[in-house]
């Protein structure tokens, strides 16, 4: 799915499932730096990777956009890979 604008903001469409089934949604790139800050605080042996770097400047342009959804895709399927962690409450929020 393409990044789209919602009220000024780019979100995400995200889907996947887990333990309690399938589920979707859309997602601010805050959300995600959340995620991941969460993530290295609540599991510091796992190998959690990088996201995309915030961006104040240039953060509407079609090829920065296309690239942290590339990313950001690549994260969220990397810790999907993780049973313990696409079913904890950080996750799942």
């Amino acid at each position: 799915h393409q990044p789209q604008t919602k009220s000024g903001h780019i979100v995400y469409n995200c889907y996947g499932a887990d333990e309690d089934g399938e589920w979707e949604g859309v997602r601010r790139y805050k959300e995600f730096h959340k995620l991941h800050e969460e993530l290295l605080k609540r599991w510091p042996g796992v190998p959690i990777p990088q996201i995309p770097p915030k961006k104040s400047i240039g953060n509407k342009d079609v090829k920065f956009i296309n690239e942290r959804r590339f990313y950001l895709e690549r994260f969220l399927k990397k810790m999907a890979s993780y049973p313990y962690i696409l079913n904890s409450p950080e996750f799942k929020c």
